[in-house]
């Protein structure tokens, strides 16, 4: 403390400097003086932690902090990290009770779900763990709570009188060979917000013979009457290989060639033999001269009624499935075995080697080339699920082709379908006595941008 005596001496008496040394020496030996400075350097000490104190506090108030937007209904939490400020407790926060959050004194967490869109002042309340006094500081932010853009779109009723009226939304299940089948379709936010109808159609059936049919198609949503167009193409399969001398003939020429190549058969795609692509294609010509028919008849041009579709047709045997399929556009058949973690589509979308644009059924200059690269038909030992569905949730859930053959991308569909989402909404596959309407359910997630009808079939 000598240097503090000095400092007293030279700031506050006009004492020869000479002496200093030597009153320095007297003082530091008498007792009063020694107490003085002891007294003297503790409430140094003590300043410097007041001060110390203050800074963090001043410091945090003048922190720049901003808080994530919320989003209404939409589950929120922030959490402050207090790692600059050790000794700073918040100890509440005015304004967060008007959304409808709250905050967590033990983990410095704000969370809810918020009820209602603001943009507002947050007073967060807080003192220093050093302060005897534990006076309360308050620091101000500005928080801004988001309308969820779910909220803005409009879901007015499609016209029930109105021409080729159709449900908005459907749900089904049925049986599948010796599988379970459930669908759903419905009308994407576009339409719902303008109380125009859905695009989308699907069908399946049970044949006899031990086959079944699934098909999906998606009507072009520039095309007036594209959901007439998808209905059409949907029933006109469905109805097609139900007729018995079809499917008998079909049935024949397919069990021979399955016996004739059984010890050869593998799970591949195979070739298909002439007299059996013959019948596959004379279906899909028919269908097209059907369309083109009505078309005539109701005045209409075949662009009126665009539509793609996606069919497949499959057979159980002892040891394993057939499966052909035939598609025009992007709608994709895909096969997910979880036992052999594998995935394959099995039609061909037009993409790539079918690229330029959207095809339909519609369109005569499908039908100039052959068919034959757009049928497929494969064997499959055994399957977890069968998938078939339009880009309205090929897109959000898979965006690019590459992803959709990508296993990584189909386990985490999965588990998205089982209540891995934001929504926390899901399918029970094993207990699936609410299969479809979860379903439905699941396929109101939300994808920034997309916002087309959603058709999904699942065979399991």
């Amino acid at each position: 403390m000598s240097d503090f005596l000095r400092y007293v001496l030279s700031k506050h008496t006009h004492i020869d400097e000479k002496l200093h040394e030597k009153l320095v020496v007297k003082a530091l030996e008498n007792q009063e003086v020694n107490k003085a400075l002891e007294w003297i350097h503790s409430f140094q000490d003590k300043m410097i932690r007041y001060f110390m104190m203050y800074q963090e506090i001043e410091e945090f108030k003048e922190e720049h902090l901003v808080l994530p937007n919320g989003e209404v209904d939409r589950y929120y939490e922030y959490n402050f990290e207090l790692i600059n400020y050790p000794n700073l407790i918040i100890t509440r926060i005015i304004g967060l009770e008007e959304v409808n959050l709250n905050f967590d004194l033990n983990s410095n967490t704000i969370s809810g779900i918020p009820s209602n869109m603001t943009s507002s002042k947050l007073d967060i309340y807080f003192n220093h763990k050093k302060d005897s006094e534990s006076k309360e500081e308050k620091k101000s932010i500005y928080f801004m709570i988001n309308a969820n853009p779910r909220s803005l779109w409009k879901d007015l009723p499609s016209d029930r009188e109105g021409l080729y009226a159709k449900e908005d939304r459907i749900i089904d299940r049925g049986t599948f060979l010796d599988k379970k089948i459930i669908s759903a379709s419905v009308r994407g936010r576009s339409h719902a917000h303008v109380g125009s109808y859905r695009d989308d159609s699907y069908s399946f059936i049970e044949l006899s013979n031990g086959w079944s049919l699934a098909a999906v198609a998606d009507g072009a949503g520039s095309a007036q009457y594209s959901r007439q167009g998808a209905h059409l193409a949907t029933t006109f399969i469905r109805d097609y290989f139900r007729n018995e001398e079809v499917l008998s003939k079909l049935n024949l020429l397919i069990d021979k060639y399955f016996e004739e190549n059984s010890n050869r058969v593998i799970e591949e795609e195979l070739n298909i033999p002439d007299d059996i692509s013959s019948i596959l294609s004379t279906s899909t010509l028919d269908l097209f001269s059907y369309l083109q028919s009505f078309s005539e008849e109701n005045n209409l041009l075949l662009e009126d009624i665009h539509t793609t579709l996606a069919l497949t047709l499959c057979k159980k045997y002892d040891c394993g499935y057939l499966v052909v399929t035939y598609s025009v556009g992007d709608c994709p058949i895909v096969v997910y075995s979880e036992d052999r973690n594998t995935v394959n589509v099995l039609n061909t979308l037009d993409v790539g080697e079918f690229s330029g644009g959207t095809r339909f059924v519609t369109m005569k200059e499908i039908y100039q080339d052959s068919l034959s690269p757009r049928l497929r038909m494969y064997f499959i030992p055994s399957f977890t699920y069968l998938f078939i569905m339009s880009d309205g949730i090929y897109d959000p859930k898979f965006g690019t082709e590459s992803n959709l053959m990508s296993i990584e991308h189909w386990n985490s569909f999965i588990l998205d379908l089982k209540g891995d989402n934001e929504d926390g909404i899901g399918i029970d596959f094993l207990v699936d006595t609410t299969a479809e309407e979860n379903l439905l359910q699941w396929m109101n997630f939300w994808s920034k941008g997309n916002h087309d009808d959603r058709t999904l079939l699942i065979i399991y």
